[in-house]
């Protein structure tokens, strides 16, 4: 099944062999509990709205791309607070790039298949990690 990226009218194909690593790691429901000063249990629920993460990763033998590919995805991980539409199993989700809070966060990782002083446009990476936020518009 393909999975796809697309920003305004622009589509980008992305490796069809991502995986969704943390597809059912996110619950929908937040709730939190603190004991009252009579000991009853308090417990606040709301329902989530955006917010879920969605990690897709490769590895060394899957999910390669080309530079060119990644230039436009990198060029787009640059654009702050851009919602993009994430074709990903028969759903479209919208989401933005997850920037996260640490300096070591990234939104888009990846390691060169091989090492070249001069890359060009269809040599390709691999090892490729997105990371998305779903986004209410």
């Amino acid at each position: 099944m393909s999975i796809t990226l697309t920003h305004g009218a622009t589509m980008l194909a992305l490796p069809s062999d991502l995986v969704w690593t943390d597809e059912f790691l996110w619950s929908t429901v937040a709730q939190s509990t603190e004991r009252s000063i009579t000991g009853a249990l308090l417990v606040d629920v709301m329902q989530r709205n955006g917010g879920r993460p969605i990690t897709l990763e490769g590895g060394g033998d899957r999910a390669w791309i080309s530079r060119a590919d990644l230039r436009v995805l990198s060029g787009w991980a640059g654009l702050a607070g851009q919602v993009f539409a994430l074709g990903l199993r028969g759903e479209t989700f919208d989401v933005i790039f997850d920037h996260g809070t640490e300096e070591t966060t990234r939104a888009l990782a990846m390691s060169a298949v091989m090492d070249w002083s001069d890359m060009a446009d269809g040599d390709y990476y691999c090892s490729l990690a997105l990371r998305f936020i779903t986004a209410t518009p």
